[in-house]
């Protein structure tokens, strides 16, 4: 007796094991791609023109105040080449007189971050100031 072999055909609307793994693979990487947070939302992004002259902040703002999620944009000029730190968000810029420079990030962690002064007005390096607070409220 001979053994018949007959290949089955799938059913209509089921996966195979490659289209599962594939649907599920685009399934994590869509939410990375899609951009999220007001300012991704609405493309605002909140600019702060800051001054620094004599080693201090020019015009007495002391704190700049974003949401959660805006993009930010910190514009520096200063009268004096000095090194700006960003701390919580890590950012560190190198400032001369005759260049300004931009601190650009999305405000994703919340709280009440210095903006350090590291050297400038003849002080070494190590010399570290607070100039300004960088506050990220939730949304």
């Amino acid at each position: 007796m001979r053994s018949i072999t007959r290949k089955i055909a799938p059913v209509a609307g089921t996966l195979t094991r490659s289209r599962f793994i594939a649907a599920a693979l685009i399934t994590m990487l869509v939410p990375i791609a899609m951009p999220t947070g007001s300012a991704a939302q609405t493309g605002e992004v909140r600019r702060f023109e800051l001054s620094i002259k004599d080693g201090k902040m020019d015009g007495g703002l002391r704190t700049v105040r974003v949401v959660r999620g805006d993009a930010v944009v910190l514009r520096w000029t200063v009268d004096q080449p000095t090194i700006l730190h960003l701390h919580g968000y890590d950012i560190e810029i190198e400032v001369r007189p005759d260049a300004p420079r931009e601190m650009a990030f999305e405000a994703r962690s919340t709280g009440r971050f210095p903006v350090e002064m590291h050297g400038g007005n003849g002080e070494g390096r190590r010399a570290h100031r607070v100039l300004i607070h960088v506050e990220v409220h939730p949304r």
